[in-house]
């Protein structure tokens, strides 16, 4: 009879109320990828979903990305430096760097962005910041692509000094420090253990140790409060079709399909590597294409 009554006791008391959120980033146009980390956080019961930047490119995902981030519960999404791409005034920078050949790379992936996406979708990104700051369960956080004032750089990658990470966690004393863009998931602290997150790339999970590349699996990172408290964080890979996604970029005539193909093989990105992109401008007559889009900009 004890017993009974201290399990009827038990099957009384109230289940401690999660909010449960999914931090997401680094899509880069892999709207394969991104479909299935959307389909295992929901199963794991993810409330709402917090974006850091890097939507687009050099994936083939356009719209799709964009339809599918607009129906979730996403109230924090950042423009990251990939993003920013898409809003500069190319025409300067590309005509004073035309010989370089990561500008007709970009210039070619920026102009399959523009022959792609919805225009709606393009003046919802413009809108976005590069950081902003919440508070959940009386937690101060912090969420930028890179830093706060600059989203793009190599000072967070995981092996960088302290003092890189110090500098994130800005201001008013933020107990938790979120970014992306280094493609690397991670949990460390500051010097005065204020946590710093990144759940890594879901488009582009990146390592420059060989033996872990093969792992192409999509990254995220699921973070959970209850009423008073944070409670963990959850790294998350998730397996996806690489051959849909390659698939995909093909009948989408994706420019730099090749080099697309060897992200998933290889591990790395291509945007500084000079010989591979010079092999493929050539290959495809990318530079005179670029050179006469410039010139009708010029024109229009």
């Amino acid at each position: 009879m004890f017993y009974e009554n201290i399990n009827q006791k038990n099957k009384k008391k109230k289940v401690t109320k999660t909010k449960k959120i999914a931090i997401i980033s680094d899509i880069h146009g892999n709207f394969t990828a991104f479909e299935r980390v959307v389909e295992d956080a929901k199963k794991e019961g993810a409330d709402e979903y917090w974006f850091l930047g890097d939507l687009l490119m050099p994936g083939p995902g356009t719209n799709s990305i964009l339809k599918l981030l607009d129906s979730l519960n996403a109230p924090i999404k950042l423009r990251g430096n990939w993003d920013d791409f898409l809003f500069e005034d190319i025409l300067p920078i590309s005509k004073a760097y035309i010989d370089e050949p990561q500008t007709t790379y970009i210039v070619e992936l920026y102009k399959y962005i523009y022959d792609h996406l919805d225009p709606k979708y393009l003046k919802e990104m413009r809108q976005w910041p590069i950081y902003c700051q919440t508070t959940v369960s009386g937690f101060n956080i912090v969420l930028a692509h890179n830093y706060p004032k600059k989203n793009f750089g190599h000072e967070l990658l995981p092996y960088a000094e302290q003092k890189n990470f110090d500098k994130l966690l800005f201001g008013k004393p933020f107990d938790i420090a979120i970014y992306g863009h280094t493609h690397h998931q991670l949990m460390r602290t500051s010097s005065k253990d204020q946590l710093i997150i990144n759940p890594g790339s879901i488009g582009q999970p990146y390592t420059a140790w060989d033996k872990f590349s093969a792992d192409r699996r999509a990254q995220y990172a699921i973070l959970t409060f209850d009423k008073t408290s944070y409670r963990g964080i959850d790294f998350r890979k998730v397996s996806y079709s690489i051959d849909d996604e390659l698939a995909f970029a093909k009948a989408n005539e994706l420019p730099f399909y090749e080099l697309y193909e060897r992200i998933f093989t290889e591990g790395k990105a291509f945007t500084h590597n000079n010989d591979a992109l010079n092999e493929i401008i050539t290959k495809y007559d990318y530079k005179p294409d670029v050179l006469t889009y410039l010139k009708h900009l010029e024109n229009n």
